[in-house]
């Protein structure tokens, strides 16, 4: 069974120098607490890895290569045959360049041969209405083989069904009784062929291999492993709120009815661990995170003035009362949970990140009330607050949605296929970042606003310098024509904005139209939702929440599509 890739002795060296030098171990815990009123929460847009400092460096040679490492540690006997220079073939051998250096893998990876990825949240989890007998421009379809190893379940991704609009009742749960090729085939609502789904796990899981073996060179490298094998299991709901979905589940949802969705997933963590332990040759197995698209119900509660079901505050799981204040503590209190969860099923060390996908629109909205998209001020500042732990992967805003009716119009709610396809590659990329290179993800996003007069700075953190202003792949909202999704508030007053330019590579400047006097002074960016309005990133959307700020990444994509980076959402104070 293999757990560890076996890199060769100098990799060992490399991953004992990460030990010595950094502290390689887990991620400090970041407990719910006092939380920044929306601001950075370092204000520096430094993250702690899973090491507990900073990498630096990343991507050149480890210093010092062969050479005794004088920590405390090291001296205490932790690997002290290659901190006494035993292993002088190596060393030798490195040094006259006949032994490969260490390559493109973090020092700090762990390879297994099952990396088991699970997904949580609403309808888009479930990928409701990315089916067939939705019209898809010519040549779209479902993704029908699997190119690499990659695995489901022989239920399928789903391990539940028939579900309903409430959840998924008792009794409906198959139990996994064997691993297959990740093609998928899940009815989450039953019925005939046409309802077959695409998720977004096939196209995250083969971008995930290719990526695996591309860039970070398996299967190429000398001791390097020889692939990257992903199983993904899903286990959301359609229509179900935070507080429905997470451990122990709601009390107003058909409660004892239904299977709760965080048991389901624990349940299939369970079913893999025991079916790769008892394969005639058994594979190790680890769950690298959960992948969640969700939002949209808990964004009703605020954007209804409260009509819809009040969620917060919450009794935390763990029975502290009003742990739970806002959606952003549901994130971060999600992971914790997860991770014990899982953690105490499989015993793995690896940290368990949600990656979360921005929430960027919603089809019911009050017209008396500014309607806003707080679900995803939530999600950046959960992911602020927990960095590493809760990683904001991308805005909604850029994924294409279904369509109905004739004409055909986009019907504003769901991911078509293309749309579900185009996110899971989203999530492998920042998959990649976390997993391979071993360090955090980030989403273009705002670090500082400063101003002075009239004239607003942003600077942003751009993972792929320099940021650009896009009004071809992504339609300026109708609202916002001119602004490119940036809207001021001074008080409750907006202030017209008459210019937007990139400074720079990662500084957006923006010129008001008078110089703002009230205390509370805001700038948003894809924020506003006018009533009605529809998300998505063509004109045809129209007056959708959305923005045309990017970087200029020009990572490959398998499905065809661009995977630029594109500003998240968000509503932050001014001074």
């Amino acid at each position: 069974m293999r757990r560890r890739g076996r890199w060769e002795s100098v990799v060992l060296l490399a991953v004992f120098s990460c030990a010595a030098a950094y502290g390689c171990g887990t991620i400090t815990d970041d407990p719910l607490g006092p939380k920044p009123l929306d601001e950075d929460a370092s204000g520096d847009a430094t993250f702690t890895p899973p090491d507990g400092a900073p990498i630096p460096n990343d991507g050149a040679p480890i210093p010092n290569d062969g050479a005794p490492q004088p920590d405390a540690t090291s001296d205490a006997g932790a690997d002290a045959e290659v901190d006494a220079g035993v292993d002088a073939e190596v060393d030798a051998g490195y040094d006259a360049g006949v032994v490969e250096p260490p390559g493109p893998l973090s020092p700090t990876y762990v390879d297994y041969e099952i990396n088991h990825l699970l997904t949580v949240g609403q309808s888009n989890s479930i990928a409701s209405d990315s089916q067939p007998r939705w019209t898809l421009p010519a040549g779209e379809t479902l993704i029908t083989v699997q190119p690499y190893t990659n695995l489901m379940f022989n239920t399928g991704v789903m391990t539940s069904y028939p579900c309903n609009g409430t959840g998924c009742p008792n009794g409906t749960y198959v139990a996994p009784t064997s691993f297959v090729p990740l093609v998928e085939t899940d009815r989450f609502f039953s019925g005939g062929a046409n309802d077959n789904v695409n998720t977004v796990s096939s196209s995250m899981a083969n971008l995930v291999t290719y990526i695996a073996m591309n860039t970070y060179e398996f299967g190429a490298r000398a001791g390097y492993p020889a692939t990257h094998d992903v199983l993904v299991s899903n286990h959301g709901r359609s229509g179900l709120t935070y507080w429905c979905l997470r451990k122990n589940g709601c009390n107003y949802n058909n409660p004892g009815g239904n299977l709760n969705a965080f048991t389901e997933g624990l349940m299939q963590v369970t079913a893999a661990k025991n079916l790769a332990a008892g394969l005639a040759v058994p594979k190790s197995h680890v769950v690298r995170g959960v992948t969640v698209i969700h939002g949209e119900s808990d964004q009703y509660g605020y954007s209804d003035n409260g009509n819809n079901h009040p969620e917060y505050p919450l009794i935390g799981t763990n029975g502290v009362a009003g742990r739970i204040q806002e959606y952003d503590d549901g994130l971060i209190e999600w992971q914790e949970d997860y991770e014990a969860g899982i953690k105490a099923i499989t015993g793995q060390v690896q940290p368990i990140p949600l990656f979360v996908a921005g929430v960027s629109g919603y089809t019911r909205a009050n017209a008396n009330v500014r309607s806003e998209l707080k679900v995803a001020h939530y999600q950046l500042r959960a992911h602020e607050r927990a960095p590493g732990k809760v990683v904001l992967v991308a805005p909604g805003y850029v994924f294409d949605f279904a369509y109905q009716g004739s004409p055909l119009t986009p019907q504003c709610r769901h991911y078509s296929v293309i749309g579900q396809k185009h996110l899971g590659e989203y999530f492998a990329k920042a998959y990649a970042q976390v997993v391979f290179k071993g360090q955090p993800w980030e989403p273009v996003r705002p670090i500082e606003i400063t101003r002075a007069a009239n004239v607003v700075t942003v600077k942003y953190l751009v993972p792929k310098p320099p940021l650009v202003i896009d009004t071809m792949r992504v339609a300026q909202p109708t609202h916002t024509v001119g602004k490119y999704g940036f809207d001021f508030f001074d008080g409750a007053t907006p202030i017209a904005i008459t210019s937007v330019a990139v400074v720079g590579d990662d500084t957006v400047q923006i010129t008001l139209a008078s110089t703002p006097v009230n205390a509370n002074k805001r700038l948003s960016y894809a924020n506003e939702q006018p009533f009605p309005g529809c998300t998505g990133p063509g004109i045809k959307h129209g007056g959708g929440a959305r923005g045309n700020l990017r970087d200029s990444d020009d990572q490959v994509s398998l499905q065809g599509y661009e995977l630029f980076n594109w500003g998240v959402t968000f509503d932050k104070a001014v001074p």
